[in-house]
């Protein structure tokens, strides 16, 4: 698997490769969750409330999946 600067996950059945490295952007992070043996991709960001109030939202981006569904190599 080539490496990409592009948050995604690899398709069931694909080794999936886990570090422990979280993406932050100028208006967000990007991170992954794991709970209850599925994993998630997952975004917080700063967004507005309808009151003009600044609020911090998780968003998802892929998932849940489980992880069974992937080979894990070490």
């Amino acid at each position: 698997m080539l490496a990409t600067h592009r948050p995604r996950f690899p398709e069931p059945g694909d080794i999936i490769f886990l570090t422990m490295v979280v993406l932050v952007h100028p208006r967000s992070i990007t991170g992954i969750e794991i709970e209850n043996g599925e994993i998630s991709l997952i975004k917080w960001q700063i967004s507005t409330s309808e009151n003009g109030n600044l609020k911090t939202v998780r968003v998802l981006l892929e998932g849940p999946i489980a992880l069974e569904d992937y080979r894990i190599e070490n």
